[in-house]
C-alpha cells in the first residue's frame, strides 16, 4: 500500500510539471494570444495639432492652424484635411488586441525593418503625447505595431498603415489647385506659339470670339476649370525670362494667368506656374490639350 501511494505521489508531482511547463510563459511567444484592448497611446483626438510621420522616403509634418491642416515638411503645401483626420481618428480608435512576437530577430517579419517600418509621433497643444512604430498590415484595418524601446510586436485594431504611409509623400498634397465656376466666367484669352485669342461672354450669355460664337468643345474647356488638379509638383523654380509656351487668361471678377511650359519628354508633359503662387505643378501632355486648341477647334457646335 505505502509503495502505491508513493507511486501516485511521483504521479501526481509528475503532472504538476507538465502543466507548469505547458502554462508558463517561457520566452518568446509566435503564436498570439490575447492582451486586452490596451492602447498604444491615449489623446483626445480634437486637441491633435500636429503629427509626424517618418519614414525611408523622409519625415513628413503635419500642423494644425485655425482647424486647418497644412505640411510644414518637407515642404510647405496644403493638404486635404480629411487624409490626417482620419489618421487622427486611427490613433483616438487604436486598441491592441494580441502580442504576436518578442524575438528582436524576427521583427523585419512584421513590416519594422528601416526601409519598411513607419514612426509616428503625436503632439496634443503643441507637446509630444506619445510615440510608437507601425509595421506592416495585419488584416483588414489591423496593422503590427511597437514601442520603439521594446521587442514586443502587436496587433492593433481600428489602425490602418496606409492612413499613415502614402506611396509617396506628394500623395498628402492637396492636387486641386484651382476651382473657378463656370458660370463666373466672363472671358478666357488663349495665347500660343501660333496664334492668340480672346473669348468673351455677350449680354446673352454666349461665348463668341470676334464674332463667332463658341460651340460644344469651348463649353467643355470652361467646365475644366471648376476643378484643376495637378498630376504632380515640381519643388523647383522658373526664372523671370522663361519663354513659356502658353499662356490662359481667365477674368471671372478676378483674373486668373495660367503659364504652361511645354517639356520635349517622352511623353510629353508640361510645367505650369500661377503668378503669385511658388509652387510649380506638373500636367500630362492631354490634359492641356483640352485647354490649349486653335480658335478654329472652339467655333461653331
Amino acid at each position: 500500500m505505502k509503495s502505491k501511494t508513493i507511486l501516485y505521489l511521483v504521479i501526481l508531482v509528475a503532472l504538476g510539471l507538465i502543466a507548469y511547463f505547458v502554462t508558463t510563459d517561457r520566452g518568446e511567444k509566435t503564436a498570439s494570444y490575447k492582451v486586452g484592448d490596451a492602447k498604444m497611446m491615449d489623446v483626445d483626438s480634437a486637441k491633435v495639432d500636429r503629427l509626424e510621420i517618418k519614414t525611408k522616403d523622409g519625415n513628413l509634418v503635419l500642423v494644425k492652424t485655425n482647424n486647418m491642416w497644412t505640411i510644414t515638411e518637407p515642404f510647405k503645401y496644403k493638404t486635404v484635411s480629411t487624409l490626417v483626420e482620419n489618421a487622427v481618428s486611427n490613433l483616438k480608435n487604436m486598441k491592441i488586441e494580441s502580442l504576436v512576437s518578442s524575438n528582436p530577430e524576427k521583427q523585419e517579419s512584421f513590416g519594422f525593418s528601416p526601409s519598411d517600418k513607419a514612426e509616428i509621433t503625436v503632439f496634443v497643444e503643441g507637446k509630444e503625447a506619445g510615440k510608437f512604430l507601425l509595421g506592416n498590415p495585419a488584416a483588414t484595418n489591423s496593422s503590427y505595431v511597437k514601442k520603439a524601446d521594446s521587442d514586443n510586436i502587436y496587433i492593433a485594431d481600428n489602425i490602418d498603415r496606409f492612413t499613415f504611409v502614402k506611396p509617396t509623400i506628394d500623395d498628402w498634397r492637396d492636387r486641386v489647385i484651382l476651382s473657378i465656376p463656370k458660370e463666373s466666367i466672363k472671358s478666357v484669352e488663349i495665347k500660343t506659339a501660333g496664334e492668340s485669342y480672346t473669348a468673351v461672354k455677350d449680354e446673352a450669355g454666349t461665348f463668341r470670339i470676334g464674332p463667332d460664337s463658341t460651340g460644344k468643345t469651348f463649353s467643355d474647356m470652361l467646365s475644366i476649370f471648376n476643378k484643376v488638379e495637378a498630376m504632380g509638383f515640381k519643388d523647383t523654380t522658373l526664372s523671370e525670362n522663361t519663354a513659356f509656351t502658353d499662356v490662359v487668361k481667365i477674368d471671372w471678377g478676378n483674373v486668373t494667368e495660367l503659364r504652361f511650359l511645354k517639356l520635349e519628354t517622352t511623353p510629353v508633359k508640361y510645367l505650369m506656374q500661377i503668378p503669385g503662387d511658388n509652387q510649380i505643378y506638373e500636367f500630362e501632355d492631354g490634359y492641356v490639350n483640352n485647354i490649349i486648341k486653335k480658335r478654329s477647334e472652339f467655333i461653331g457646335k
